[in-house]
């Protein structure tokens, strides 16, 4: 388990992501039995939402413990309001949980953080993005080594996702043979959410056709991450032949020699320049993406309006893209 380290630099210092479950507490044990220096070298981070009580109270003392018995520095974020503001409950507890990492990488000059995701998480991932409709980039799922990028004045972070070969199963049997105990957090059984419901319903209820689903859909996220950087190594190339220019808030591109790019790097390079101008486009369906493709082509006259505050259209033989922002857009849909 881990027996490698060749990812991460072996004398970099890196935040640790513990929660207190058996998954988290399985990743911060291997690191300080891998590592050579833990106490200067690891730094572990907790949050308590307060969504649980007392629960939450017991989860953290558990962790405190943990940390002093391993001689591991500690760092805790009480969330003392959690103000979900519009989003869902675990959609705000990870925009707290990776903020708070990128602060504490920031204030400690490590080369990023690491988090326990495994095997059942990533076919969690792929199937639940395969669900929303998501196209090759979403089912390539989590990666080993990811940069995450949550706004333009944040420097982005780091992630190490070391145990996404690892089955839950086999984490716990790494505890308990070493008799370290962890804490269950039972609301992971609710149904109310959508990732318990995949990973109590709908999972099991696929698995009853092939019993190796799990795997099966990890290792189609392995595939699918290579072959997705592949292409997007053919799209840098391609693109540097197409006659495109960028205007303030606006993307502009030669019709005829984007005409003759093959369609998967058309849909491709619709999204990549897009998301240039707002990464609220990451949420681009494919009918958007259709139907821009579909407004550069002349097949429907443009300009229109095409989500997220963008706008296609053309003029004379330049394509374009032009972020309008959210509410000029509202406005100008308001006023048809």
């Amino acid at each position: 388990m881990m027996n490698s380290f060749s990812s991460v630099p072996k004398r970099s210092r890196i935040i640790v992501g513990i929660s207190g479950g058996s998954d988290s507490v399985a990743l911060l044990h291997l690191l300080v039995e891998n590592y050579p220096n833990p106490s200067r070298q690891l730094m572990a981070a907790h949050i308590n939402y307060g969504l649980r009580g007392r629960q939450s109270e017991a989860d953290e003392k558990h962790v405190r413990e943990l940390c002093a018995q391993w001689k591991v520095p500690l760092r805790v974020l009480k969330v003392r309001h959690f103000n979900t503001d519009k989003k869902s409950i675990q959609d705000r507890a990870r925009e707290l949980r990776y903020s708070f990492f990128q602060r504490l990488v920031r204030q400690e000059k490590a080369w990023g953080a690491v988090v326990a995701h495994h095997l059942e998480d990533q076919a969690e991932t792929i199937l639940d993005r395969f669900l929303r409709g998501s196209g090759s980039k979403g089912l390539s799922g989590l990666q080993e080594i990811q940069t995450l990028t949550f706004s333009k004045t944040e420097p982005p972070l780091k992630v190490w996702r070391p145990l996404l070969r690892e089955t839950k199963e086999s984490l716990k049997n790494y505890l308990s043979l070493r008799n370290i105990a962890w804490r269950e957090d039972r609301s992971n059984q609710k149904l109310d959410y959508r990732r318990n419901q995949i990973r109590h319903e709908v999972l099991p209820f696929l698995s009853r056709w092939n019993s190796r689903l799990v795997e099966i859909l990890a290792r189609m996220g392995e595939v699918v991450t290579v072959e997705d950087q592949f292409l997007d190594q053919v799209l840098n190339d391609a693109g540097k032949k197409l006659k495109n220019r960028w205007g303030k808030k606006a993307y502009f591109c030669d019709a005829s020699s984007f005409a003759e790019l093959h369609l998967a790097l058309q849909r491709r390079w619709v999204k990549r320049s897009a998301e240039k101008l707002t990464s609220d486009a990451r949420g681009l369906s494919f009918d958007q993406v259709e139907e821009i493709l579909r407004i550069w082509a002349g097949q429907k006259k443009g300009p229109r309006d095409v989500g997220y505050g963008l706008s296609a259209g053309m003029e004379g033989s330049s394509l374009y893209l032009k972020y309008l922002g959210l509410e000029k857009q509202k406005l100008v849909k308001h006023r048809r």
